[in-house]
């Protein structure tokens, strides 16, 4: 880039149009004088305004914050006149002192049930309920004291008054909240700004009034502030406090006296953490006892400074302009903040600004006109020989040129260039001859360059259709007609490549087919084989076995046998064993008469000695333990003869036994020899059968390996038929390159080797 296309070009006036040049001479001098003197009546009108609405903001301003002092004091006053008062330090003392009074055990729960749980008025109206008639003296001193409270906390703008003793209980509400006959020590009022605030009071000075800020207060459900007194008695001791709850509406009454609810002028009070106080005018604009940005303004309040700020923004971050009023108030700490809407504050310096926009707008446009007609009596000749030049550059030739019929210069101009016209009319369509001709020659040499490449890329059906000139006509029909007769030869080639490829495909399938039959019969005659030596060894092995199971039973009938002779030997020993037993019952029998003998024996002896008196006295002792000796021989001899009836019996049932035992293993070795007999020819058979089968195995062995010989050969005319497919395809691809057909449709692709609809890809697709 030069120099000289960096440098700006300036604004000569001689680069200027004539048009231009006459109004705009014009509107200068007209523009400059309105424009003058609207700005300077603009900036009178705007200072003044802005004094006067500045002065109203301040004036408000500071009328509210006035407002709220007075109210706060009158309020601290009230408080201490009501300390003071004989009235409240009675109603402190009766209410203590009735409460202890209640007749029963749960005095605070029956305060709560008469004047919250059973009020049948609503939680705002539970002030209406002077007796709920329940007979008591709490109920008595109710009804002398409560009406007058009412009154106070209505007409002073009170939320509640509290009468509490000195043990810290709520002895008397006006409206009986959740506050009522609670301790202000326990966990309802603990930590609270009622608690903290009656404690003080008891410890402060006589006549003092003790403050609590506004904050959020649980039993109201609302942000309030307390203010507190102690009530001494004559000796000068605290016998109890009085506090009132004030709600923020009792501060904003004060603010807004003097303010008017047209939305766009907002008061508050802020404290030094730069909280908000009290609600503003502006609903939503912040919540109350919530941080505010901290703008100039909010700055200021923060610090107690008073100011006036003509350009801040709101907590909304709207503009606005804001007034500071530091507050002087007995325990507390504000400044009221008032902000107002710049746009709405300043609305008619906006009125005038756009009047006089307004004004000096129009004035341009009354000039503007004016010097339009002026100006174009002049220069509208000059236009119209410049458009009709601008036209003949652009080789529009059929524009009318004004002016021929005049007698000045601007006639003589149209008519030179009327006749510049004509010639560069005629020197075009001679121009436009030779170009026709040339776009025809070059039309045929495109033609046949996009014939011969498309050729060239194996395209056998792009033909020329399109028809040329006379005088190349013949150039086009002679390469269709050579492109007719190639696309027949090589159409030819494609088919014959194509049977020679469904051919071989076909082979090359049947060659599989047979191969994979004859690997199948080889793998299943391998199975066979297998399964015959297999079968063969376990029929081997079962001979093997049915000759030791010969064998065995050989050795078991040899041992039933020898077991027969000894079951024999056991019946003879039984049969002795039994004759025996016969013997000593006839022993048994000699001694049973022994001892019946012996007994009667005795019975003499004893007759004679009791005969015989005093000498044979002796004898009779004798008599009487023989006796005795021949009774137990007696019984032992039954006992024994029992055991051997018993014994003979056992003998004999066992010789029974003992002779079944025998003809048991008798029959069992017949049994016997006839499985041996048979486990031989078992045997015999199954030595027969191995051999067979060894037969059987080596056949199988042998047509094994001819079936593998068979899978070669197939495997091998397989792989041929494949080569031979494969050459096929080398053939099908060769030809595939040139496109002999037109496309079905206009998605179809120009050439074969662009898609897979060619017919090597068709026949691999078939195979």
């Amino acid at each position: 880039m030069t120099l000289k296309e960096t440098t700006p070009v300036l604004l000569k006036p001689s680069s200027v149009s004539l048009k231009l040049k006459l109004p705009v001479l014009m509107v200068a001098l007209t523009v400059a004088f309105v424009v003058t003197v609207s700005l300077l009546i603009y900036t009178m009108a705007e200072r003044s305004i802005h004094e006067k609405v500045a002065s109203a903001k301040v004036s408000k301003a500071h009328a509210g914050a006035q407002a709220l002092r007075f109210s706060i004091d009158a309020a601290q006053r009230d408080v201490s006149n009501l300390a003071a008062l004989p009235t409240t330090f009675r109603a402190i003392n009766n209410f203590e002192r009735v409460i202890g009074m209640i007749e029963v055990d749960d005095k605070i729960g029956f305060l709560k049930t008469h004047y919250i749980v059973e009020n049948p008025n609503t939680e705002e109206e539970r002030a209406a309920l002077v007796d709920p008639g329940d007979g008591s003296y709490y109920s008595q001193s109710h009804v002398t004291y409560h009406p007058t409270f009412v009154q106070t906390a209505e007409l002073s703008g009170y939320s509640d008054i509290y009468l509490i003793t000195p043990a810290g209980l709520v002895a008397y509400s006006v409206h009986k909240k959740g506050d009522f006959a609670e301790n202000i020590n326990d966990s309802v009022l603990a930590d609270t700004a009622l608690s903290r605030v009656a404690q003080a009071a008891l410890a402060a000075e006589p006549g003092s009034v003790v403050v609590e800020d506004f904050s959020a207060y649980g039993p109201s459900g609302a942000v309030d502030a307390f203010l507190a007194s102690p009530i001494l008695n004559k000796r000068g001791d605290p016998v109890g406090v009085i506090a009132v709850r004030i709600g923020t509406d009792f501060v904003q009454s004060a603010l807004n006296a003097n303010l008017a609810d047209d939305g766009y002028e907002n008061i508050f009070l802020v404290d030094p953490d730069g909280r908000t106080k009290s609600p503003g005018m502006i609903a939503d604009a912040f919540s109350l006892l919530s941080v505010l940005p901290n703008a100039p303004h909010i700055a200021a309040a923060r610090a107690g400074e008073a100011g006036n700020f003509t350009a801040t923004v709101t907590a909304l971050g709207t503009p606005a302009t804001a007034v500071v009023v530091p507050l002087d108030l007995n325990g507390f700490d504000w400044s009221v903040v008032m902000e107002t809407d710049s746009a709405q504050a300043f609305a008619v310096i906006h009125r005038i600004r756009w009047m006089v926009l307004s004004l000096i707008g129009a004035s341009i446009v009354v000039s503007i006109g004016v010097s339009w007609a002026a100006a174009n009596r002049v220069t509208r000749p000059i236009h119209q020989l410049r458009d009709a030049t601008n036209a003949l550059a652009q080789e529009d030739y059929d524009i009318a040129i004004s002016g021929l019929s005049r007698g000045d210069e601007f006639g003589d101009l149209a008519r030179s260039l009327d006749t510049f016209r004509d010639k560069l009319k005629s020197a075009d369509e001679a121009a436009e001859r030779e170009e026709e001709a040339k776009r025809e020659t070059d039309f045929v040499v495109d033609e046949m360059s996009r014939a011969l490449a498309q050729l060239q890329d194996g395209n056998l059906v792009s033909e020329i259709e399109h028809p040329f000139s006379k005088d190349y006509e013949t150039l086009r029909e002679n390469y269709n007609h050579s492109l007719q007769n190639l696309r027949n030869s090589l159409r030819e080639v494609v088919e014959a490549s194509q049977h020679v490829d469904r051919f071989s495909q076909e082979q090359r399938a049947a060659a599989n087919e047979m191969a994979e039959r004859t690997e199948s019969q080889g793998s299943t005659l391998e199975k066979t084989a297998t399964a015959m030596q297999d079968l063969s060894q376990r029929l081997r092995e079962t001979a093997e076995k049915a000759t030791e199971v010969d064998s065995t039973m050989r050795g078991t009938r040899r041992e039933a046998e020898q077991s027969n002779e000894v079951v024999r030997s056991a019946v003879a020993a039984m049969d002795q064993i039994q004759q025996a037993s016969s013997e000593i019952a006839k022993f048994i029998n000699m001694i049973d008469d022994i001892a019946f003998q012996t007994n009667l024996l005795a019975l003499n002896a004893g007759v004679e000695a009791a005969r015989a008196g005093e000498a044979g006295a002796g004898f009779a002792v004798v008599a009487s333990e023989v006796r005795n000796l021949a009774r137990r021989a007696s019984e032992a001899a039954g006992e024994i003869k029992t055991l051997t009836s018993a014994s003979e019996e056992h003998v004999a049932n066992g010789v029974s036994m003992v002779d079944k035992a025998g003809n048991a293993l008798t029959s069992i070795i017949a049994q016997v020899s006839s499985v041996g007999d048979l486990v031989s020819e078992i045997a015999g058979g199954v030595q027969h059968q191995s051999q067979g089968l060894e037969d059987i195995n080596t056949a199988m062995r042998e047509l094994d390996a001819v079936t593998q010989q068979n899978t070669a050969m197939a495997e091998e005319a397989s792989a041929s038929s494949q080569l031979l497919q494969s050459e096929a395809r080398t053939l099908s691809s060769v030809t595939g390159r040139f496109q002999i057909d037109p496309p079905m449709s206009t998605d179809a692709p120009a050439s074969w080797d662009d898609g897979s609809d060619t017919p090597a890809a068709s026949h691999e697709a078939a195979g």
